[in-house]
């Protein structure tokens, strides 16, 4: 009986001392990186500037944003551009693609005379005609990400993957050669040269700076280099945009997105009369929106 009243005891105090602890607070998992994604579709307002080579013959091209803007819609210019990005902690994979179609003129001229009533002139012209699908796809890491004054934050990433061409050019080269007796003129001749599908594959390795100035704006810095004798001789690329947020609902931040782009690539192939060249710098400003999800 003793022994009863003793383990009776031993059972009450020891309720009572667990009682008088305070409740331990569980442990909290660690928590799992979530993905976030970035959609970017925008417009791009190209100025060219550079040569082509279309069936072995060369053509200088210097067109504004105006001469290429000036072409008809859609059969000689047309666009559609979109990027976009999924970002799980330091990890992100980026994708840009481009499709355009984009038309310019070239041309010389040089007139000769022998008599004031007869006269004569050679002149070269042409009128190339590019379509092109431009596609990028790369994995980018954050190297570095620091805090700024206030809600600023800046992080640099690097970035390395391919760009993959696929061009169409459609040349209208003219020759004329003038006779000019009194007020009569003779001239003639016209010539379309077709390149036909022509595609590469460009590695790319760069940079990309993102700066947050406040919670609704923020300013992108990107800037590679490719080719290398792989696909192109050489290309390199900058972009810089800046993004302001006008709209949020419950899962999506709507941005304005307003920048520059420039791309240049010089790529070669085949010789004679199947030589195709092209040696550009397409560059002007995009406009788009950005929806952060």
């Amino acid at each position: 009986m003793r022994c009863s009243l003793a383990v009776a005891a031993i059972c009450i105090g020891t309720t009572s001392f667990a009682a008088d602890l305070p409740p331990r607070a569980a442990t909290p998992l660690p928590q799992v990186p979530s993905w976030t994604y970035v959609a970017m579709p925008y417009a791009w307002l190209p100025a060219i500037n550079g040569s082509t080579t279309v069936k072995g013959r060369t053509t200088d091209i210097n067109a504004g944003i105006g001469d290429i803007l000036d072409r008809k819609i859609p059969a000689q210019l047309f666009g559609l551009m979109g990027a976009f990005e999924a970002r799980n902690g330091r990890f992100a994979v980026m994708t840009d693609l481009t499709y355009m179609k984009l038309g310019a003129d070239g041309g010389a001229a040089r007139p000769r005379s022998v008599h004031p009533l007869v006269g004569g002139g050679l002149a070269a012209f042409a009128t190339v005609q590019f379509e092109m699908v431009i596609a990028e796809a790369a994995v980018g890491y954050e190297l570095v990400r620091w805090q700024g004054a206030g809600a600023s934050e800046t992080a640099i990433d690097l970035y390395g993957g391919g760009r993959f061409w696929w061009q169409k050019a459609e040349a209208e080269l003219g020759l004329a050669a003038g006779l000019t007796i009194g007020d009569l003129t003779f001239a003639r001749g016209r010539a379309l040269a077709a390149s036909g599908d022509v595609t590469w594959l460009d590695p790319l390795i760069g940079l990309r700076l993102r700066h947050r100035f406040t919670p609704q704006a923020d300013l992108v810095l990107r800037g590679d280099v490719g080719g290398f004798g792989a696909g192109s001789k050489f290309s390199w690329q900058a972009m810089g945009y800046v993004n302001w947020e006008f709209a949020r609902t419950q899962s999506v931040a709507w941005s304005g997105m307003l920048g520059y782009r420039a791309l240049y690539v010089d790529f070669s192939k085949g010789r004679g009369r199947s030589h195709y060249e092209y040696d550009m710098l397409t560059h002007g400003p995009v406009l788009g929106l950005t929806a952060r999800f």
